[in-house]
């Protein structure tokens, strides 16, 4: 081990672990979704906390280690949600969807907060004893009294329950079950989204015709990798 020398590479992103997408390409996806949140509570209280947390948003991870891992894995997950929001848009046309993804850009806002960053991440003081959930709820109540918008309207409750709502059960930490079909589909699509790069990433380091490591998110399964074609 030595210094490096100044003509050799010694940029520290060039060793970081990061999303598969550039962050100006998905903030400019992002924002595309933006333009189909129609109700304009929901529009203003989105583009207000993007704004305020716009640079932590696109280089945070979305966890410490379960899934998202990585530099932009916020962001990179939020669109993944967003992505197989507007397919089950375009099969129930029943759903709100500016609504639904209002919720999706703002389910995991407080990990900006809960979390440290994407280098050595740890838990912040305000993440150990008050959680992304809660956090964001506080968030979207500031952003509601600078907008001069009332808390017990229909809109701005509804999106405090997208939020609250979205892991889906009390003992995993979300303070009220679903009870919008709406809040219903998010949290099913975070989980969708959630597991299937936690055994994107488990199967990966499984050698073909072995059973990978044991997932604690996963109620503790390990998961098989198929032999590879010969």
């Amino acid at each position: 081990m030595r210094l490096a020398n100044a003509d050799e590479q010694s940029d520290p992103a060039e060793f970081v672990v990061h999303a598969p997408l550039k962050a100006a390409d998905m903030e400019e996806e992002i924002n595309q979704v933006i333009f189909e949140i129609t109700d304009q509570v929901w529009n203003r209280i989105v583009r207000l906390l993007l704004s305020k947390h716009r640079e932590a948003f696109f280089t945070y991870p979305a966890a410490k280690r379960n899934h998202h891992a990585f530099e932009g894995g916020l962001a990179y997950h939020t669109i993944s949600i967003l992505r197989l929001a507007h397919n089950v848009v375009a099969q129930y046309p029943n759903i709100n969807a500016p609504l639904l993804y209002a919720g999706a850009i703002l389910h995991d806002l407080g990990k900006v907060i809960e979390l440290s960053g994407p280098v050595s991440t740890t838990y912040t003081v305000e993440g150990n004893l008050l959680g992304h959930i809660s956090i964001v709820d506080g968030e979207i109540v500031s952003a509601c009294n600078e907008l001069k918008f009332d808390l017990n309207s229909e809109p701005v409750v509804l999106l405090r329950h997208m939020i609250l709502a979205h892991h889906g059960l009390l003992e995993y930490g979300s303070p009220v079950r679903p009870r919008l079909l709406e809040a219903e589909v998010l949290h099913q699509l975070d989980e969708l989204d959630a597991s299937i790069m936690m055994l994107t990433d488990a199967t990966e380091k499984t050698a073909p015709g072995e059973f990978g490591e044991r997932l604690f998110a996963m109620d503790g399964r390990s998961f098989y990798r198929p032999k590879e074609n010969e």
